[in-house]
């Protein structure tokens, strides 16, 4: 027989479970408490659509509002044809309003993709078919790593929408956007081939540094950094390239910052600041710390990454979207079954098989 305390707990974490479970972490999404230009980070980022009496919310949790505000500056550039990742976190959100902390509820299906229309449609970059969230994985995104591959003719622009849609078995729907920048050209080309030029690669190089994180620089490099950084009265251009390699590069507070790509760095340099009251060594430190993040991030990809055939981006599928809330067109299977995008396009990353596979009825 079940103990009344058992039973107890059982609805408690039933509970907890129902409300919080995972969000998008890397890059820093819309309204989130990790994103130097949020105001007011949304604390329900990774609660289920229309969860605990709130109102389902529209595109991007409610937040595609933002995207052509100041909140809306992307943090990330990304080129076409490049390898990248995303993380996710199921960690209490730092907010004004009090949440509760997350969880994988022991993975799912997702989908990610690009909207270069300002959110009206959304078409798919990659899905996966089961194991999203990572089963082996927990709530922080050092165990939620991605990667995946931007389509090579995805078109450039600032401000272009990337998004993550999640299904889990409890017929539950989760979706959170970031804005970022698509660099290079909108021409076509090999999905798995580097771009020719890279002026703003990010948060995934195509292979993780070897070196490990650094540890505490020494006085001596401290103070070299301190004296390669540009005051205020230096020029406002980009620093000279020093023959090192490609510089990741990242929109911060109203500044340009540039680090070393694909190397672990002691300072990265911030310039074309949009005040010149900017307080430029602190938004060089903020720089520094995106960069270390994304190196780690780019450290956990240790999974070779699938070829996708070439399909066309004006060709690619939309997202499945509408499913799983209040409302909504298509509805899952749910437990035990993982849902099976019919849709997927033409980039799919295949389960680990411990849950069947079922496709919605829409």
């Amino acid at each position: 027989m079940v103990s009344f305390k058992a039973l107890a707990f059982l609805a408690l974490s039933t509970s907890a479970a129902v409300e919080a479970h995972m969000r998008l972490s890397w890059p820093p999404p819309l309204a989130g408490d990790n994103n130097p230009n949020t105001v007011n980070a949304d604390a329900f980022l990774h609660y289920p659509y229309g969860c605990c009496g709130r109102e389902v919310p529209g595109r991007c949790n409610g937040h595609l509002d933002l995207l052509n505000t100041d909140e809306g500056k992307p943090v990330v550039t990304w080129a076409p044809g490049q390898k990248v990742n995303f993380t996710l976190t199921g960690q209490k959100a730092q907010a004004k309003a009090d949440n509760v902390v997350g969880g994988t509820h022991y993975g799912g299906s997702c989908q990610v993709g690009f909207s270069t229309d300002g959110g009206k449609t959304f078409k798919t970059a990659t899905t996966w078919q089961g194991n999203c969230p990572l089963r082996k994985g927990d709530i922080t995104p050092s165990s939620q790593v991605f990667d995946f591959t931007v389509p090579a003719d995805l078109p450039a622009g600032e401000r272009t929408i990337f998004i993550w849609n999640w299904i889990n078995r409890e017929q539950e729907k989760f979706e959170t956007c970031a804005s970022v920048t698509i660099s290079g050209s909108n021409g076509g080309g090999d999905p798995d081939k580097e771009p020719e030029s890279s002026p703003a690669p990010s948060s995934a190089p195509q292979q993780p540094s070897a070196s490990a994180p650094p540890s505490a620089p020494s006085s001596a490099s401290t103070s070299s950094a301190r004296k390669g950084r540009p005051s205020k009265t230096q020029s406002s251009a980009p620093p000279a390239n020093t023959g090192t390699g490609d510089k990741a590069q990242y929109t911060l507070e109203g500044c340009t910052c540039s680090c070393p790509y694909q190397t672990w760095s002691q300072a990265c340099e911030c310039y074309e600041c949009d005040s010149p009251l900017t307080k430029r060594h602190l938004v060089e430190r903020k720089a520094l710390e995106m960069h270390n993040e994304a190196q780690r991030n780019a450290a956990k990809l240790n999974v070779p990454h699938r070829r996708a055939e070439s399909v066309a981006w004006s060709s690619r599928p939309d997202m499945l979207l509408d499913i799983d809330f209040a409302g909504a067109a298509c509805k899952s299977q749910g437990n035990p079954v993982e849902l099976q995008f019919p849709n997927p396009g033409p980039d799919v990353v295949k389960g680990d098989g411990e849950y069947k596979l079922g496709t919605p009825s829409c």
